[in-house]
């Protein structure tokens, strides 16, 4: 397995309900257990053994301050969105292909990320995104509130993990932007690739080459969807019953 260095988004602000009962400006900092939240995606990346450098993208120095020197990481200053933040993370990539993760996904572990990567490296493309089945993600975190698709292969979620290439996706920055800003909203997505997927999308009938191949249409880069069997790589941590979730299966810190 090839080694990709990793970008760290930890530039989120903790706001709406999440902040009563987590005071934290940054989300990056919210304690779970004993530990800053950062800190969990950090230590699984630290023990990935395809993972090299790990670069982190984030405002001023409240974060970098919880971590040591000998935790060998590069500090970038973070952007006004995700899309930004990763841009300013760029000039410190080595490898052609670069892991990206939200500062928000404490349950992310080594073998999630070794999977997710193993499954990568069977096709060619510019970006990588994992999607994960409704039963996995319930069996594993039964109630948790996520939003589902429902495509023609199954009822899916989307991941918080990615695989890119660092040169198309700079190309793609614009499109990549109201893309995050719409992770939330499926129909709102699908609008952004054409009347037709909107009709299928709500007809039942879209699938996951038709998104494939319109990706690849609209941005001129190629996209490739992942489905996990991991479902720590589709739950964040955005509002209390997440926190709430945090703590009971993470609560003994790190």
């Amino acid at each position: 397995m090839k080694k990709y260095d990793a970008v760290i988004l930890a530039g989120g602000i903790n706001s709406g309900e999440l902040r009563k009962f987590a005071p934290f400006e940054n989300e990056a900092l919210i304690i779970i257990g004993s530990s800053p939240m950062i800190c969990y995606i950090q230590k699984a990346l630290k023990k990935t053994s395809c993972v090299g450098n790990i670069i982190i993208s984030c405002p001023g120095d409240s974060v970098r301050q919880i971590f040591s020197e000998d935790d060998k990481l590069i500090f970038v200053n973070s952007g006004e969105d995700a899309m930004e933040s990763f841009a300013n993370a760029v000039p410190f990539i080595k490898s052609d292909k670069v892991l990206v993760l939200p500062a928000d996904i404490p349950f992310i572990t080594q073998e999630a990320i070794e999977d997710f990567v193993n499954r990568c490296e069977e096709y060619e493309a510019d970006v990588y995104y994992p999607l994960v089945s409704r039963e996995v993600n319930e069996a594993r975190f039964p109630g948790v509130r996520r939003t589902y698709v429902r495509l023609k292969q199954g009822v899916f979620t989307g991941g918080n993990l990615f695989l890119v290439k660092t040169e198309a996706v700079i190309k793609a920055l614009d499109m990549g932007k109201k893309l995050v800003a719409n992770r939330k909203h499926p129909l709102a997505i699908v609008r952004l690739f054409g009347a037709d997927l909107v009709f299928k999308y709500i007809t039942g009938q879209l699938s996951i080459p038709d998104i494939e191949k319109r990706f690849e249409d609209v941005l001129g880069i190629k996209g490739k969807a992942i489905i996990s069997q991991y479902a720590e790589v589709g739950v964040d941590v955005d509002k209390p019953s997440d926190l709430k979730l945090a703590e009971k299966v993470l609560g003994q810190g790190i």
